[in-house]
């Protein structure tokens, strides 16, 4: 097992192994810079692996953000290597049904 990988023997890494917008302290409309590692998919979940304060984190691509990757004309492994900017926004939660802090790819280079 790889040192990026999660033991099956711990909830370690598990639980907040994903890039959330409230993890991200920028107020809503400020914009974040972080590199894209990997490409990962998992059925017709596609998660983008990204550095963020020193670790590895997955980001989990919502609608939005996979039609934004494509409308660059890219497909997903051209993204690895690249810099992705991420915009903190306010988005609807149906599951709670309010706003909650989100994040949407406002750019790659």
């Amino acid at each position: 097992m790889s040192e990026q990988d999660t033991s099956t023997d711990s909830w370690d890494g598990l639980l907040t192994n994903y890039l959330k917008g409230e993890d991200v302290k920028n107020k809503v409309g400020e914009e974040i810079q972080v590199p894209c590692i990997d490409v990962k998919r998992k059925d017709d979940q596609l998660d983008l692996v990204i550095e963020f304060e020193d670790k590895r984190r997955s980001f989990s691509l919502n609608k939005t953000n996979m039609g934004f990757i494509k409308s660059k004309g890219l497909v997903p492994k051209d993204v690895i290597g690249k810099m992705i900017t991420l915009q903190k926004t306010m988005a609807m939660n149906p599951t709670l049904k309010k706003e909650v802090p989100s994040l949407r790819i406002s750019k790659i280079e």
